[in-house]
């Protein structure tokens, strides 16, 4: 089963034939000592399970990381040691008010994926109080700083970045993770240490997707919206980007690759997902005009090139006139082509969720009243695309 399909299956129960082993963290940010154990896990055990924890935590300095930014750092590792997608996944796991709530979630994350072996870094909140309790844990509890001698924790990686301290980074710093944590992650580190984070609103978390594509025959950007259904009890009938709430031990970017697909009929496959952006590739066809000699429609499908999938940010406010009445936060993803604009319009083939779905002149839907803060979305994904020289 590839990386991308573990939320959206129950995975082949392993237990009993395979060692399986879950390995939980909140990897805030990777360093040298989380790669050792964990590639070590991979090469060790049949299949590794990360568990990227605190999913839905953010703005201080404890959780100063998006869930998105980790799994880029964990994918990364694992494909510069040559890990196969078939031998790892990474699944989120929020924080809960109690823990008894979120042992019953981590349990059941293991148990959809035959965990036989179960190792967290944490031993006062975590292993030792699971040692300690008569819950039938059905795990081996295995201890990842046994056999290693790091000194440091993702604490002091924090500490560093704030303090300046770049030539000790460097030693302690996977390369391969480099690119994410120097470009976009340091930045969300420093704001959170001076109160500015983007923080997760509580409630409903959700995705956004934004596919804007610039047309080789006018050179206008235009971007794919719908309506939302009239029953909707927030924005009935709003026009509205893809997306929608993210399932439970989904990615965020399998989320939003979903719902895309579901509101629009437009597949997109992930390549490459260690990377900022990730490297993607659509997947549709469509039922073509030309008729063949017994004149029925032929079935033709369009070839699109390799495209980006990029992060453009997490959206939420308190404010319900904004977000709704089901609070949460949205993580909004864009992807940005330039094309002809009527071959994207054959692939539109919308079976959930919007109704007439189209593409818009962007300048022009940015002045109409979007779902959400769908706008300011937008607006974003826009200065993104014309900054890239589009």
């Amino acid at each position: 089963m590839s990386t991308t399909e573990f939320s959206q299956k129950v995975c082949t129960n392993y237990k009993g034939t395979k060692k399986v082993v879950a390995a939980i963290g909140r990897w805030m940010p990777v360093h040298n000592g989380h790669k050792k154990f964990l590639v070590d896990l991979a090469k060790n055990y049949d299949r590794l399970i990360i568990m990227i924890g605190s999913c839905y935590q953010g703005g201080d300095i404890r959780h100063c990381i998006s869930t998105t930014e980790r799994e880029k750092m964990l994918r990364a590792i694992m494909k510069r040691e040559k890990i196969p997608d078939e031998k790892f996944d990474i699944i989120p796991i929020p924080d809960f008010p109690t823990f008894d709530e979120w042992i019953r979630e981590v349990t059941e994350a293991c148990k959809k994926a035959g965990v036989t072996h179960f190792c967290s870094g944490n031993k006062e909140e975590i292993t030792n109080v699971l040692k300690e309790r008569d819950d039938n844990f059905d795990m081996e509890i295995i201890d990842p700083e046994e056999n290693t001698d790091f000194p440091y924790h993702a604490t002091d990686i924090r500490n560093m970045i704030i303090n300046g301290e770049y030539e000790k980074l460097q030693e302690i710093i996977p390369d391969e993770i480099k690119p994410i944590l120097f470009q976009y992650s340091f930045k969300e580190i420093l704001a959170a240490s001076e109160n500015r984070g983007i923080s997760y609103i509580e409630g409903r978390q959700a995705v956004d997707m934004v596919l804007l594509v610039k047309d080789i025959t006018d050179s206008k950007i235009y971007v794919l919206l719908g309506n939302r259904p009239m029953y909707k009890k927030d924005f009935p009938g709003a026009l509205a980007l893809p997306g929608g709430g993210i399932e439970r031990f989904e990615t965020p970017i399998n989320a939003a690759i979903r719902k895309f697909y579901d509101e629009t009929g437009l597949k997109v496959k992930l390549l490459d997902n260690s990377l900022e952006p990730a490297i993607i590739k659509f997947e549709s066809t469509y039922t073509a005009d030309s008729k063949s000699s017994d004149e029925k429609s032929e079935r033709s499908s369009v070839t699109i090139p390799i495209e980006q999938l990029c992060r453009i940010g997490i959206y939420g406010t308190k404010d319900e006139k904004l977000n709704g009445t089901m609070g949460g936060s949205s993580e909004c993803f864009g992807i940005f082509v330039e094309g002809d604009l009527n071959e994207y319009k054959k692939l539109i083939n919308s079976h959930n969720g919007l109704t007439n779905v189209k593409f818009y002149d962007a300048q022009r839907a940015i002045k109409k009243e979007l779902a959400y803060q769908q706008n300011d979305m937008l607006r974003k994904a826009v200065r993104m695309f014309e900054s890239q020289g589009a």
